[in-house]
């Protein structure tokens, strides 16, 4: 079923659209090709863990250090209004 227009067709005459096919099918040889890529194997997939663990192996210790170094600052950032808070709490039910 063809869908109903919308526009009149002195409105049509004016505008110049492309014409859309509704109808459109790939053809089964284009569908062969659209075949999805095989998996690597396994020892492809060993040869490039190896070679990423070797060449991690000399970045991991220098970034645990500054990843430790931010995380004990940004710990130390977050703790302090708790512990002032608490303080503050504490001096409160002691003036009662």
């Amino acid at each position: 079923m063809k869908p109903t227009h919308q526009v009149s067709s002195k409105e049509r005459k004016r505008r110049s659209f492309p014409l859309t096919d509704y109808q459109y099918q790939t053809s089964a040889s284009s569908a062969d090709r659209a075949v999805a890529k095989e998996m690597p194997a396994a020892r492809e997939l060993q040869t490039f863990r190896k070679l990423s663990t070797e060449f991690f192996a000399t970045e991991i210790p220098r970034d645990y250090v500054a990843e430790l170094f931010f995380f004990i600052v940004i710990s130390g950032i977050a703790t302090w209004p708790i512990i002032s808070s608490m303080v503050a709490i504490t001096r409160l039910v002691r003036n009662y």
